[in-house]
């Protein structure tokens, strides 16, 4: 009887630790993006969407899959609130060959000001140039992804990886 108690307890334990370490993820939600990326390094953006987490690890996402300038060329995102303040590293992103399924994904960490706040994706030309072009892609604000090891600032995956 002794016995019965002790795994019946320990199965209530071991439930409760499993329940308990659950944790509600972000949804994968690949907004599309699509705007101009203007010339002499000025920024384009999306509107805004409100990051939850209050953890930097919890990365942001973001892939370009099609590039006014060509496919393997690279434009710099990053977050930043509506008031232009920079809330996550600038990376360069590299594009695909236009189809949805191209590029890569990139996960990004996040600064603190992005936690608990409304960022919106932002971009510029990663050279400085008086020229004009489109780029289309997704992006997510909050993925769930934790960022592996202590001084990463972004990874990069396969589409839908």
């Amino acid at each position: 009887m002794k016995k019965v108690r002790i795994i019946a307890l320990g199965t209530i334990l071991a439930c409760s630790i499993g329940l308990g370490t659950l944790s509600v993820e972000a949804g994968n939600e690949n907004m599309d993006y699509s705007f101009t990326i203007l010339k002499d390094q000025k920024n384009s953006y999306t509107g805004t969407k409100y990051r939850q987490t209050t953890n930097e690890r919890n990365t942001w996402k973001v892939r370009m899959y099609k590039s006014g300038e060509g496919t393997n060329t690279y434009t710099t995102y990053w977050l930043e609130k509506s008031n232009g303040t920079n809330v996550s590293p600038a990376v360069d992103v590299k594009a695909g060959n236009k189809d949805s399924k191209s590029g890569r994904n990139y996960y990004i960490k996040g600064d603190w000001g992005a936690n608990a706040a409304n960022v919106r994706l932002t971009a510029e030309n990663n050279t400085a140039s008086s020229s004009t072009f489109s780029v289309s892609g997704y992006w997510d604000e909050e993925t769930g992804r934790i960022l592996p090891g202590q001084y990463k600032t972004f990874y990069t995956t396969e589409y839908n990886k």
